[in-house]
């Protein structure tokens, strides 16, 4: 039967939460042929599935919609800011070949 409606508040996209065992991040793995593809395949990616399931956002207590999108933004910014500075230095010593998106391309 088609879900012809979705009856999920906007503070909590989940109805359910302890229905939830964890999260999940896919990787189609037809095209990886070496230990350098899986590495761009997978990083920086693989930093934002775990930051995800470990961190609990201020954002997701927040009030209203208009609280929530501002707490998001700086929370992106705090997290985009940690990857940048701090964590893709420490793949690039340890050999990780990680994926940077083109500047200006979404």
């Amino acid at each position: 039967m088609p879900v012809t409606s979705l009856s999920f508040s906007i503070r909590h996209p989940c109805s359910f939460p302890n229905l939830i065992a964890g999260i999940q991040a896919s990787l189609w793995t037809e095209m990886v042929r070496s230990a350098d593809r899986l590495d761009y395949m997978l990083y920086p990616r693989l930093l934002a599935v775990a930051e995800r399931a470990w961190h609990e956002a201020d954002w997701q207590s927040a009030d209203t919609a208009s609280l929530m999108r501002v707490r998001r933004h700086l929370d992106w910014e705090q997290f985009a800011n940690t990857v940048g500075y701090q964590e893709l230095g420490k793949l690039e010593q340890r050999g990780v070949h990680y994926r940077l998106p083109p500047p200006g391309v979404r």
